[in-house]
C-alpha cells in the first residue's frame, strides 16, 4: 500500500551582491553573503488529519532569520473541516534603514547621512479556520487570524561610504548618542550627533521601537434557499493596536488583544434567481 508521507531539504548560497534598496534613493551599498537552509514535511492528504510543516535557518553578516511554520487539518467529520496553522519567527537585521539626512559633512555618501540601527523582530501568528458543510443548500465558515509583532531597534549607526557594509556607531569615534525619556521614564527619542561639538548637524529620530498586535476574523453564513438563489450573512470584527516598546512580550500581548475595543461589522446579501 502507497502513502504519500514526504519531505524536501533545500540549501541556498547567496554570494555577495550589490544593494539598491537599502538607503531608500541613495547610494548602492553591499550584500554580504548569507546562507540558508529549509526543511518541508508534509503526511498523507487522505488521513483524517493532514499535517505539513516548514522551517527555515537563514545566516549571513547583515541578517540572521529562523521561521516555523505548521498547518494541522483535521476532517472531524465528512462534512466539517478544521485547521489550525501556527507561524513564528524571529529576524536580526544588522542594518535597518532609519532615515536619509542632509548633512554637508558626509562628502562620503554625497551629502547625506544614512542611518540604520541593528533590528531584532519577532512575530507569532496563527491562520484557524472552519468549514462545516450542514447541507447540501446550507454551510458555515469562520476564520481568525491573531497577530504579535514586536521590534526592538539598537546600534544606531550610520553609513561610511557607497558600494560598502561598513558602518560607523553613533556614540563611538567622535560621535555621539544622547537618549531622551518622556515624564514617566520610557524612551521618547534619541538625538544621533556624528561629531558631537564639529560642524556636522546632529538628528533628533522618534524611538521606533514597536509591539503591534491584531486579531481578525470573519464568520459567513451560506444559505441557498431557493436554487440559484442564495443568502449570505456575514460578520466581521477586528482588533488592533500598538504600543512603543520592542521586547517581546507573549502573554501581556494576549491579555491586551483581548481587551482591545474591537470594530464589528455586519453584513447581510441576498441574491434572487429570476
Amino acid at each position: 500500500m502507497h502513502d504519500y508521507y514526504g519531505g524536501d531539504v533545500s540549501f541556498i548560497y547567496s554570494p555577495s551582491t550589490l544593494n539598491s534598496r537599502r538607503t531608500r534613493g541613495g547610494p548602492l551599498t553591499l550584500n554580504p553573503q548569507s546562507t540558508s537552509f529549509e526543511l518541508n514535511l508534509y503526511t498523507d492528504n487522505r488521513k483524517w488529519w493532514v499535517l505539513n510543516f516548514n522551517g527555515e535557518v537563514t545566516t549571513g553578516d547583515d541578517e540572521g532569520s529562523k521561521a516555523i511554520s505548521t498547518n494541522v487539518e483535521f476532517k472531524v467529520l465528512p462534512t466539517l473541516t478544521v485547521s489550525v496553522g501556527p507561524e513564528f519567527s524571529k529576524d536580526i537585521l544588522s542594518a535597518q534603514w532609519i532615515g536619509n539626512f542632509d548633512d554637508a559633512a558626509a562628502t562620503a555618501t554625497y551629502s547625506k547621512r544614512y542611518v540604520f540601527a541593528h533590528l531584532d523582530q519577532t512575530v507569532v501568528s496563527a491562520n484557524i479556520r472552519a468549514d462545516w458543510i450542514m447541507s447540501p443548500t446550507l454551510s458555515f465558515q469562520v476564520y481568525a487570524q491573531p497577530f504579535i509583532a514586536s521590534g526592538k531597534f539598537t546600534d544606531y549607526k550610520y553609513l561610511v561610504k557607497p558600494k560598502n557594509y561598513s558602518f560607523i556607531n553613533y556614540g563611538e569615534n567622535g560621535s555621539a548618542l544622547t537618549t531622551n525619556r518622556s515624564a514617566n521614564g520610557d524612551i521618547s527619542s534619541y538625538t544621533l550627533d556624528p561629531d558631537k561639538d564639529g560642524p556636522a548637524p546632529s538628528q533628533t529620530i522618534n524611538n521606533p521601537d514597536f509591539n503591534y498586535i491584531s486579531l481578525r476574523g470573519n464568520a459567513v453564513l451560506r444559505w441557498e434557499y431557493l436554487p440559484g438563489s442564495t443568502l449570505y450573512l456575514v460578520w466581521t470584527q477586528t482588533r488592533e493596536d500598538i504600543e512603543s516598546y520592542g521586547d517581546f512580550r507573549f502573554g501581556h500581548s494576549i491579555k491586551n488583544l483581548f481587551n482591545v475595543k474591537p470594530d464589528n461589522i455586519f453584513m447581510l446579501k441576498i441574491s434572487y434567481w429570476l
